[in-house]
């Protein structure tokens, strides 16, 4: 027979199970279960048992009727608790066969339960036996097909007999032998699998029409019981030769295994399969296919055969083979021969039951992994127990645990070829030091750079082994597979500097280089072109390639040799990358302030979006704010900086100057200003930025200063023509310094000039920060006369002060030429600005003893003081009586007002002028008023209320005033005459608003 061709194996354990209930000692039982982990026996008295995981047996029972009306099918619905029975006459056709569902629940709990009978007409007059049933997981749909060839759908709330309908949907000329109702996940879908012994239906039963459309899967049918639904949704068929796979669109895959199919289940992956020897079966033939005998007594203990017209119904005995299929793994994973025949099959709580003719019932559990592997380690199966290991979701290091074997026993055959292909499944999760250390023989070296590709290829390659498969090509001598792993077009994800430090060590500079450049390993390539090759000027145009940031990073490892060798082409890339990357760093911040809607420019002007004159000139590139893009573009925070960079130049200072002096010229030299006089108006992310390009240019400038200081000439000014008035050093400093667009560090610079002795440097500093004063002291230190009185005539007028140390210079400096006129102009203008006061100008002059000064000098100014003083006595005089004059007036009203009687004529109101009448209110200020006038405020001249609330808030004020003693004292400390503000501090009456208090 065919299925002997596979592989057997007993992977199943096998039981009888002794001391059984009674229930499995009635005669004819029907066997049924459906996954809710209870087994259900029908007995020909009509009874059913339930028996539970314990065995357990409930019994009732289902049909009491007659003797002759029995249970010929039971199909148990977990998913809704509920048994459906069939019960039939089995002695004569005319009944019709009852569908009744029976409520598990109850039917454990309660000893009498009513079933449901649900209704439905026979699909003809003649009267048919019902062959085959099923339902839907929610029993809206049950399917009854019958020997007639009728297949009748019941739709509706089927178990509370509500909304049911039928519908005939097939009409088949031979009977119908199995029915399948599968539903999708979503419980949307519902097809009907149908079988007959001559075709494989398929019918959609998700609408609610009278119509639907048969599909025929394929022009052969099966037994009764030999189909089964599948995990997948498939439709399997068993027929004689093989079992089938279906769909709904039509026959899918299938396995071969001849033998006559009793009876077919699933468990698992695995088919069940009640099998009949040939010898054992006696065959009993009818013409026509209405002539088919049926035994209704059991859906498992015959087997209906068609061919052609010819149909035949097979007896089994004592002969019935059950077999255990793996379709997985193709493979016989059991077989046996059950006593009396297979009557049924029940496969609950992880294992199958085999009911046997003889009353006996079968247990077959499956033996644990491991037990099987075992099994197949014993024979040197190891490609069937990987394959087993994989469908039965084995980990992938136990999966290669069972290659590793497979490639030992390979290795101990001395076919190291096959072990050396077996080992290479097992890479990630064995160690590779354990075949290595196998093949490490000269004879095998071939193997193990095979071994070791692979390893590079699953990305698993350490460094070591990287340098032992590069041995193992120079030992070998194969220098093609050598240029094939190196020059492979795949991307092998192995250890990539490893490998260029070994050719790189061997002298292999080309392969080297050739890896470092397919990989983007710039720092090695580069390596190799400086240090190993000394082809700088290849190196400066490989970077030339890369972007801003890469180029920072590799010319601060490379940049001084490269300086060494080429320092005029490294110059140009260094300024190139460096203006590149500042102009990108400040175009971002000038975009980000576009998009906030202004831009304030150097001279404080908004840049709105509409106006014209919308440029702002950054060096040599202008920006158009209106070109710019909403989305502000990232700036590599990894850009080059001039303050990262110098430190490259330290053996090149001249070149230094030269790298300065072209970034300047090129980013600063026209548009320092403009470059950063928008950070007041940006965020803060991007005001960061101009932060940075400032930082960048004060370091310039304040470098470039140093150098020039320092008498550091520069390339470019040596190659340029000779010219006359070609600067030194020195006067460049200077006119750096002097520049409106420099931006150096004042103390900076102040710090270099003066340790270099440049005063005319530290002059232009002092310029520069507009520090006059300072200027006027160096002057004097220095003994310049011209340019003290060139300062004076300059900026005497906005600072007087600056007059005060020339009085104080001149007075002790009678030497100097011209010093009676520079004297007599200091005089002149301290007297007309006011600056000192005559005493401190007479102490200031005669405060030294080198002073020449001499009374006839200062005559005349002595004698305007004399007048001046004089004259504002005389004020000062004159105010003091008119303020007696008029406090003694007050004085004498006051007096008046408290001791004589006042005397009211006024013959008209003050506010509407009308003549007075009584009711009337007169005040002291002699204004009177009707009192409806006045209204609600009584007690107060409407006329003088202003001026009097002046006076009451002036009072209060001196009040406050009085008490705040550290605004005296500030005010004091600030004064150049003290006497002025303690006189005004008491004009204040100060003392007047002090509250005495008792002790």
């Amino acid at each position: 027979m065919a299925n002997f061709q596979l592989r057997q194996f007993h992977f199943f354990k096998r039981e009888s199970l002794q001391d059984l209930p009674d229930a499995f000692g009635r005669p004819e039982l029907l066997m049924a279960s459906g996954g809710g982990d209870l087994i259900f026996l029908a007995d020909s008295t009509g009874s059913i048992h339930i028996i539970n995981r314990s065995f357990i047996v409930k019994s009732f029972v289902a049909s009491s009727e007659t003797s002759s009306t029995r249970i010929t099918q039971m199909l148990h619905i977990h998913q809704a608790r509920t048994l459906l029975t069939i019960e039939e006459n089995v002695t004569t056709s005319a009944g019709k066969p009852a569908v009744k569902l029976w409520p598990v629940d109850k039917l454990l709990r309660q000893s009498e339960v009513q079933p449901v009978t649900v209704k439905y007409q026979l699909p003809t007059n003649t009267p048919y036996p019902l062959t085959a049933v099923t339902a839907t997981p929610t029993i809206n749909q049950i399917a009854l097909g019958f020997a007639g060839g009728h297949i009748v759908l019941i739709r509706g709330n089927i178990p509370k007999s509500k909304s049911t309908k039928q519908r005939t949907l097939h009409k088949a000329p031979e009977p119908v032998t199995n029915l399948h109702l599968v539903t999708d996940d979503s419980g949307n879908s519902v097809t009907l699998f149908a079988t007959t012994t001559a075709q494989t239906l398929a019918f959609d039963t998700s609408a609610a029409s009278d119509k639907s459309q048969v599909s025929v899967l394929e022009e052969r049918g099966c037994g009764i019981g030999c189909s089964q639904v599948n995990e997948d949704k498939e439709l399997i068929v068993a027929r004689d030769e093989a079992i089938y796979f279906y769909n709904i669109d039509g026959r899918g895959p299938c396995f071969a295994f001849e033998a006559p199919k009793v009876l077919l289940r699933r468990f698992k992956h695995y088919l069940l399969l009640a099998t009949a020897a040939p010898s054992s079966m006696v065959a009993t033939t009818a013409l026509g296919t209405n002539a088919v005998d049926i035994d209704s007594s059991s859906n498992s203990s015959s087997l209906l055969l068609q061919h052609d017209t010819e149909s035949r119904v097979y007896s089994f005995n004592d002969a019935t083979t059950f077999t255990i299929l793996d379709t997985k793994n193709k493979l016989v994973a059991y077989t046996g021969v059950v006593a009396g025949g297979v009557r049924g099959v029940a496969t609950e709580w992880g294992s199958v039951f085999v009911l046997g003719g003889h009353g006996t019932l079968d247990y077959f559990s499956e033996k644990e992994l491991l037990e099987k592997l075992d099994i197949l380690y014993r024979q040197n199966l190891y490609p069937l127990a990987v394959k087993m290991a994989q469908n039965g979701n084995y980990d992938l290091a136990s999966v290669a645990g069972i290659y590793k074997r497979y490639g030992d026993w390979l290795y101990s055959k001395d076919d190291f070829d096959s072990a050396m292909s077996q080992y290479v499944q097992t890479i990630g999760y064995v160690e590779p030091s354990y075949i290595i250390r196998k093949y490490l023989d000269a004879q095998r070296l071939v193997n193990l750079a095979s071994y070791l590709q692979e390893l590079h290829s699953a990305g698993m390659a350490t460094s070591d082994h990287t340098t032992l498969l590069l041995n193992c090509y120079t030992k070998l001598r194969d220098e093609e597979r050598l240029n094939q792993f190196i020059h492979t077009q795949e991307d092998y994800q192995f250890d990539v500097d490893t490998a260029i430090h070994v050719c790189r060590q061997a002298g292999f500079y080309e392969q080297a280089l050739y890896l470092a450049d397919k990989f983007f390993k710039t720092e090695m390539y580069l390596k190799l072109k400086v240090e190993d090759q000394n082809d700088i000027r290849s190196a400066l145009a490989y970077m030339r390639k890369l972007d801003d940031a890469d180029v920072s990073t590799y010319m601060s490892e490379f940049g001084r040799r490269c300086l060494a060798s080429l320092p005029q082409e490294t110059t140009e890339l260094l300024v190139e990358v460096c203006i590149r990357g500042m102009d990108a760093r400040l175009k971002t911040a000038q975009q980000a302030a576009n998009v906030s809607g202004s831009v304030t420019g150097a001279n404080g002007v908004n840049l709105e979006n509409d106006r014209p004159d919308q440029r702002l000139n950054l060096g040599s590139d202008d920006l158009d704010l209106r070109a710019l893009s909403v989305s502000m573009p990232a700036v590599s925070t990894n850009i080059l900086s001039l303050r990262r960079i110098q430190h490259l130049f330290a053996d090149q200072p001249a070149w230094l100057a030269a790298f300065l002096e072209r970034v300047i010229a090129s980013r600063w030299q026209n548009a320092a200003a403009a470059a950063t006089a928008t950070a007041d108006s940006l965020s803060s992310d991007t005001n960061g930025l101009i932060q940075d390009e400032e930082n960048d240019m004060k370091s310039a400038w304040n470098t470039l200063l140093e150098l020039y200081l320092c008498g550091v000439e520069s390339p470019l000014h040596e190659l340029a023509p000779s010219s006359a008035n070609k600067q030194t050093p020195k006067e460049r400093a200077l006119e750096l310094l002097r520049s409106p667009h420099a931006n150096i560090d004042w103390d900076r610079a102040y710090i270099l000039c003066a340790s270099n002795n440049f005063t005319e440097g530290i002059a232009a500093l002092y310029e520069q920060r507009g520090d006059i004063a300072a200027l006027l002291e160096l002057y004097i230190e220095n003994d310049d006369v011209q340019n003290i009185r060139k300062l004076l005539s300059v900026h005497g007028e906005r600072q007087p002060e600056l007059y005060i140390k020339a009085l104080h210079y001149f007075a002790r400096n009678p030497q100097n030429a011209d010093n009676q006129q520079s004297l007599t102009e200091c005089l002149k203008t301290i007297e007309r600005f006011n600056i000192m006061s005559p005493l401190r100008v007479l102490q200031a002059l005669g405060s030294s003893e080198k002073s020449g000064v001499t009374l006839g000098m200062v005559r005349s100014y002595i004698m305007r003081q004399i007048e001046a003083t004089a004259a504002r006595v005389k004020d000062n005089e004159r105010v003091i009586d008119s303020y007696t004059k008029e406090h003694a007036l007050h004085h004498e009203q006051m007096e008046d007002l408290k001791t004589k009687p006042v005397v009211f004529q006024s013959t008209k109101c003050t506010s509407c002028m009308a003549p007075l009448d009584l009711p009337s209110i007169h005040f002291l200020c002699k204004h009177s008023y009707h009192q409806r006038c006045l209204g609600d405020v009584a007690d107060i001249c409407p006329k003088c209320q202003v001026e009097n609330q002046m006076l009451e808030d002036q009072r209060r004020r001196q009040e406050i005033g009085a008490r705040r003693h550290d605004l005296f004292f500030d005010r004091l400390n600030k004064a150049d005459n003290g006497f002025d503000v303690i006189a005004e501090w008491f004009s204040k009456s100060p003392f007047a608003f002090t509250k005495l208090v008792d002790q």
